[in-house]
Order: structure tokens, then C-alpha cells, then sequence
């Protein structure tokens, strides 16, 4: 459905020109030969930013020959929005992209269009009048054309489109030999552009030099620039598999697929945990010389014999269900964690203080362990399933084994809940979140604090460590998520868009992208690896974001990245 702000009213003739003719198949001068310049001063600084990553991302040859269309377009731009009033966004633009331009040739005219301040400046100074008169004349390939419209065409570039009308010409030749170069439709051109006609090859694209004479890029060289180039593309955006939870009565806490994707858990406010399997079998019980989750009552069977009694009492415990019921916490179970075999165990922490081993194959409770003083909040498993740690109400996080119904190590240091941790990928190292707004990284094997990362300004409720082992990322009740470098204990990126609290959090393989979701009912990824200009215009969402998908009414309880670049969420519908 096409957004209000696309909905217009009113079009002119020339709008509807433009925009149907740059989608149709026509002629070089039909494409570019349309209506004057107009446009707002944020639609002016995108279309320009867009073409600038375009051809500076080229590969040989269509980057050397799009290359000299940046200066122009950038002045032009500039000039533009001087030209319509808008002073300080012209300002802003000038300081953002005027950079990209080192070359000697470029910086007088530069520091020339820097000086203009009011429309009356553009027409008054005589280099910029010179500029704007003489047209710039650009030969290109009909391949480099046509990749040229291509990008014109996939998005809004009316504003680039009306520049190339008014002030560029294109030459579309034949011969590859013809396409020496670029200059102005003037005699006598003016100092600050007299360098202009020279093409700057970029250094992927300049043939190597061997015995004097100028040898032609080998077909692995060009691939190599086109492989390089494709991966310092933006990463590629996952497909998101979303289960919802529908008609919770029992009031949803939190949600778990297990490693292999076979098993998903919900964990309930009334002190059940309910157990899915996601292939297309029943989930069958095994037998058991007790069933401790069931009390058979004599009532039950009053006109029975003995050998009957057993018959029944087996058939009930192995009978095949698509849904297996886990009763045994004496509180709301706030968190549940299955073993790298989700066929064998699952671990759950309750409000009862306790943690809790589930036997999947019988579906019964196999351990019992005992150590906190008030409600264990979050339990996490090491990648070995060698151990496994809990945070609670009582402001510590303790360490365990599956064979010792006490705890190894307590980790004290927080002054409020523990409300969240992480196993560091080498299981060397613990990372817990907490109420007192900090984030705190421990040595396992010694207890003590080797991080303390401070900056958050509500409750942590949400970790996550990057594949890689480099990057921790960190979110919760203040709706900001801060990736530090654990190296140096430094934020890299402070990530701003979510509006409410955020619940969840995970990386992909590649350590590239973040996913995050929370009460806002919407899923956002987050490129990491992007550079960013501190001089950017500050906005509701950082620029690091790669989407956002809502997902309607449903709050994200669960995040998780699987093979093929799947990302797997979950939550309930509120």
C-alpha cells in the first residue's frame, strides 16, 4: 500500500513526465531532457548521497568513466539549494560531501562555493556564473550508460535527473577509445577548473607497469576488484521465520527454540512449560519406572485389576502428543534453555528460586538445583554443556554443573537484580546485565569482574555476543543498544530507533548483522560494520539500521540467527 506522503492530490504534467519516462525505454536525450530542478533539501542530499555510493562502488571500467559526473553533480546540488533558500541544510551538505573531493583541481572552486551564503551570491559571483553557463560534457560507453540509467531508474532520482537536463550533457559513443575524457562547453575555462578534462583512474583500475610498458588487467585481477567490491556491499538481509503465540491465558514470560531447530519452549506464569516440536511428528514419551508428574488415585481405578491398573497407567505415560506439559515449578517459570540435543534435557529458572533439569524423553523433572536466595530471572547453557549459569533477585549469578545440585562459583559485584547473561563463544568468560544499569564481564574459571561497561540508562535485559567473540551487544528499558568492543571495553555503536523496551538480541555468522526486538512489536537489524559520519543529521533511527519489520501485535520474546540466513523469532500476541 503506498505511503501518505506518495498519495498526492495534485501532480504537475512534468512530474508525471518524468517519473514515467525514466521507467519506459527511451532515448539517451528523452531520459535525461526533462523538467527544471525542484525539490526539498532532504530529497536533494539523498538522491545525491545515493549516486555518489553508486559510483564510487562501481567496478572497473564503469567506475573510471562515471567517476568525473561526482563534482559536478555535487556543485550543482549545492548550488541548488542555495538557489531555493535553503541555507543551512546547503550548509550541512557542503560540510558532509565536499571531502570526498582532495584533488587539487577541486579545491579553490570549493572554497569558492563554501563563501556563497544567499541566492544573491550565486548570481553575482563570476566563477559560479561561469559554472552554471557552460555545460559539462561527459563521453561514456553505452555500457556505462546503460548501467548509469539503471540506477536512475530503480529509485526517485528526479532531482539527479533534472541536474543532468539543465547542466551535464552526455555523449554515448560506440568506440571505447572515444571515451577520453570530460570538459566544459566553454573556450577559455576558468582556473579553479582548468584540471577538469583529466580522468582520476582509481588504483583497483590502474593496469600494472611491467618493463616499462603498461600491461592490460588479467581476468582474475578484474575479478578480484568485483569480488572486493561485492563484499564491502551491505550485508544481505535475512529471511525472518516469526512464531506467534496465540490465546496465552497463562500470560507468556519468555520463549526458546533449541540449537538444532527441532524444539520450541514457552515458558508460563502459571508455573508450566509447554514444549512444541517443530517437525512434523508427535512428541512421544518414553517409559519410566515412575511418572513423578502424574498421582494415580485408587478412585481411578476402583474396578480394576492390577495387571489392568498397569496396562492403563503405561498406555497414558507413552501416548504420543503434539504438545508436552512440564509441570513442577511452584512459581512462573521466566526463562527455559535446551542442550544442544533438544531431544534429551531442557533447563528452566522459576520464581520459586529454583532451576529445574527436564528429562524430554519422559517428560519428567531429573534434577533439582538449589542456590539462590530469591528468583532466578535468566539461566544460560556454555556451547560444551559443561556448565551452566543463572542470575537472580538476589543480585548474583552463580555457575553449575548438570551433575552437582549446588552451585560452583557465585559472581557478586552487581548492587540490583541480575537480570540477564551470556556465555562468551570460548566459554571463558561470563557476561551479565543488570538493574543497576551496567553491564559486568567475568573470568569463570577466577569469579572476578574484567569489564565493567557502564553507560545504559535503565535496567539491562538483553546480551549478546557477536559469533566472532570481539563484540558484545547490550539493550533493555532505556531502548538504546550499545555494541562494545571488548578489547577496549569501548562503546563502537550506540543504536537508537526501537520505542519501547528491547527483550532480544542476536548476531549472524558473519558477526555483521544485528538483530534486535522488544515490547515495540517489531524486529530491526542493524548493520555493524557500517562507518558513519558523527556529522550526520540526527533522526528517530541511527543510520545503521537495515529494516524494520513489525510483527502487527506480537511481543519479541526470542532472536535467533540460523544456517542459510534465516533468522528465527518468536513471541506472543498481546
Amino acid at each position: 500500500m503506498p505511503a501518505r506522503k506518495d498519495a498526492q492530490r495534485e501532480q504537475s504534467v512534468t512530474d508525471m513526465s518524468v517519473r514515467r519516462r525514466t521507467r519506459s525505454r527511451t532515448s539517451v536525450e528523452n531520459s535525461l531532457a526533462l523538467t527544471s530542478i525542484s525539490g526539498d533539501a532532504t530529497a536533494c542530499d539523498q538522491q545525491f548521497t545515493r549516486m555518489k555510493a553508486f559510483i564510487l562502488g562501481a567496478s572497473a571500467p564503469y567506475h573510471t568513466e562515471l567517476q568525473p559526473l561526482l563534482f559536478p553533480l555535487f556543485a550543482h546540488t549545492y548550488l541548488e539549494m542555495l538557489s531555493n533558500g535553503q541555507k543551512v541544510p546547503a550548509q550541512k551538505f557542503h560540510e558532509r560531501h565536499s571531502e570526498t573531493f582532495k584533488e587539487e583541481q577541486y579545491q579553490s572552486f570549493i572554497k569558492v562555493l563554501k563563501k556563497l551564503e544567499a541566492k544573491s551570491d550565486v548570481l553575482t559571483t563570476k566563477e559560479v556564473i561561469e559554472f552554471r553557463e557552460h555545460r559539462f560534457i561527459l563521453n561514456l560507453s553505452e555500457e556505462s550508460f546503460h548501467y548509469m540509467m539503471l540506477h536512475l531508474k530503480a529509485e526517485d532520482n528526479m532531482i539527479m535527473l533534472q541536474i543532468f537536463n539543465q547542466y551535464i550533457k552526455i555523449n554515448v559513443v560506440q568506440d571505447a577509445g572515444a571515451v577520453c575524457g570530460s570538459k566544459l562547453e566553454m573556450k577559455q575555462l576558468p582556473d579553479v577548473l582548468a584540471e577538469s578534462q583529466l580522468i582520476k583512474e582509481s588504483p583497483a583500475s590502474v593496469a600494472p607497469v611491467i618493463d616499462g610498458q603498461q600491461q592490460e588487467p588479467t581476468l582474475e585481477d578484474e575479478l578480484a576488484v568485483a569480488i572486493k567490491a561485492v563484499r564491502e556491499l551491505p550485508p544481505c538481509l535475512p529471511s525472518i521465520c516469526f512464531f506467534t503465540f496465540l490465546n496465552t491465558y497463562q500470560g507468556l514470560c519468555s520463549s526458546t527454540i533449541s540449537i538444532d531447530k527441532k524444539r520450541l519452549s514457552g515458558c508460563f506464569e502459571d508455573s508450566s512449560i509447554l514444549v512444541w516440536n517443530l517437525e512434523p511428528d508427535l512428541l512421544t514419551r518414553t517409559t519410566s519406572e515412575c511418572d513423578v508428574s502424574k498421582i494415580v488415585l485408587a478412585a481411578d481405578y476402583i474396578h480394576c485389576l492390577e495387571d489392568e491398573i498397569k496396562d492403563k497407567v503405561f498406555s497414558r505415560s507413552t501416548q504420543s502428543t503434539e504438545t508436552a506439559k512440564l509441570v513442577g515449578h511452584r512459581g512462573p517459570v521466566y526463562k527455559s534453555r535446551f542442550l544442544s540435543d533438544s531431544k534429551t534435557y531442557l533447563l528452566s529458572c522459576s520464581e520459586d528460586s529454583t532451576i529445574r533439569l527436564w528429562n524430554l524423553g519422559t517428560q519428567t523433572n531429573a534434577s533439582l538445583y538449589v542456590g539462590h536466595s530469591s528468583a532466578v530471572w535468566d539461566v544460560n547453557i556454555s556451547s560444551t554443556d559443561t556448565w551452566f549459569a543463572s542470575c537472580s533477585h538476589d543480585t548474583t549469578a552463580k555457575l553449575w554443573t548438570f551433575e552437582r545440585t549446588y552451585p560452583l562459583r557465585s559472581y557478586i559485584g552487581h548492587t540490583f537484580d541480575v537480570d540477564c547473561l551470556d556465555f562468551h563463544p570460548n566459554n571463558n568468560y561470563l557476561a551479565t546485565g543488570s538493574g543497576d544499569k551496567t553491564v559486568r564481564f567475568w573470568s569463570v574459571s577466577e569469579g572476578r569482574t574484567v569489564r565493567l561497561l557502564q553507560g545504559h540508562r535503565g535496567s539491562v535485559l538483553a546480551l549478546a555476543f557477536s559469533p566472532n567473540g570481539k563484540l558484545l551487544a547490550s539493550a533493555g528499558e532505556d531502548r538504546r543498544i550499545r555494541v562494545w568492543d571488548l578489547g577496549s571495553g569501548q562503546v563502537l555503536k550506540d543504536l537508537r530507533g526501537h520505542s519501547d523496551t528491547v527483550f532480544a538480541l542476536a548476531f549472524d555468522d558473519t558477526s555483521s548483522i544485528l538483530a534486535s526486538g522488544g515490547a515495540d512489536c517489531c524486529v530491526r537489524l542493524w548493520d555493524i560494520q557500517k562507518t558513519t559520519d558523527s556529522q550526520q543529521i540526527e533522526g528517530h533511527s541511527s543510520p545503521e539500521l537495515l529494516g524494520a519489520f513489525p510483527t502487527k501485535s506480537a511481543l519479541l520474546s526470542y532472536l535467533r540467527f540460523a544456517p542459510y540466513n534465516i533468522l528465527l523469532a518468536a513471541g506472543a500476541s498481546s
